[in-house]
């Protein structure tokens, strides 16, 4: 085990923007991740000759340093301007929304580049042992390092740290504890022909989506398909159903609001797509025997921004404790 090593659990936004804030300041991090490829909820998948975005479908900036670093993504090819949302920023700004060229998850396999990123691993337990920060693994030790930051939805947070008998505060126990979640049902659906959107995309103002992407219209697909995001109420009522079973109901409701016909579809459940409600404390470190920093979008503002925000803060805060 590396002395100047963090064991950083997520691979998605806030993980990769920790791990090169720390990188930066010369010390190294090992990012662990459950999924096959980095980006967490910034996620693209391939099926048939179609590609979808079907978790995280765009993203806004406010932040000064979100905005220069979104704006070199653009100059770079990496991201594109897609549309300007109806309401401006709050600063009066236009709310423009971006997203990666080729699909969201490129961005999160950019911010990858050059960092130890292991994918396909199943972190279990969390624990502190002779000041070492040791994520475990079904088989045993994955890593250790000098630190940790988790950036996790709250409720698995809560589950590894409750694992490997890490104690958190008691306010900031409750505070976690109050965070719910909506979840959102996702189909990523081939057409037979143009899906027709308005501007690429739709928001029904009833029923039970409350989404279409047309991943086509985007520049994520070369033929026809778009992504139907289920509106939360949907999702809590279905999450536990047959994937077919809300899969055809999503896909039903949708078709009206097509021009081409529905030719196949997936689905995928998000449990935990976005915090109800959001701590807004940028992020927050724990120590019982080495520094522990918790972060993700439900501490800085939820969405691709607010998971940026809070990798900063998190590397902040960490740098400050190590």
């Amino acid at each position: 085990m590396a002395a100047d090593t963090v064991v950083i659990i997520g691979a998605g936004m806030a993980g990769l923007t920790a791990a090169h804030r720390l990188q930066r300041r010369g010390i190294s991090s090992i990012v662990l991740d459950k999924g096959h490829k980095p980006g967490g909820r910034m996620a693209t998948r391939t099926v048939g000759e179609a590609r979808f975005d079907h978790g995280a479908q765009h993203f806004g900036m406010r932040d000064p340093e979100f905005r220069r670093i979104t704006n070199e993504w653009v100059a770079e090819g990496l991201v594109r301007e897609w549309y300007h949302a109806e309401r401006p920023n709050a600063d009066g700004t236009p709310n423009i929304r971006h997203a990666g060229r080729g699909g969201m998850r490129r961005v999160a396999e950019h911010l990858a580049t050059g960092l130890s990123v292991r994918n396909g691993v199943t972190v279990t337990r969390l624990e502190i042992s002779d000041d070492t920060v040791i994520a475990h693994g079904p088989d045993g030790v994955i890593a250790a390092g000098q630190a940790g930051i988790v950036t996790a939805p709250v409720p698995q947070t809560l589950e590894l740290l409750d694992s490997g008998s890490i104690s958190l505060p008691a306010t900031l126990r409750s505070s976690l504890e109050s965070v719910q979640y909506h979840a959102c049902l996702a189909v990523m659906a081939g057409l037979d022909g143009p899906a027709g959107l308005p501007a690429g995309h739709a928001t029904p103002d009833t029923g039970p989506i409350a989404w279409i992407g047309d991943n086509q219209h985007k520049g994520v697909s070369e033929v026809p398909a778009v992504t139907i995001h289920s509106t939360p109420r949907f999702a809590a009522d279905h999450i536990d159903a047959a994937v077919d079973e809300w899969t055809a109901t999503l896909c039903s409701a949708a078709d009206p609001l097509l021009a081409s016909g529905i030719t196949g579809a997936v689905g995928h459940r998000w449990r935990y797509s976005e915090p109800q409600h959001t701590l807004d404390i940028g992020a927050a470190v724990i120590d019982a025997g080495a520094p522990v920093a918790l972060a993700g979008e439900v501490f800085a503002g939820a969405r691709i921004e607010g998971a940026f925000l809070s990798g900063r803060e998190a590397a902040r805060q960490l740098l400050e404790a190590l």
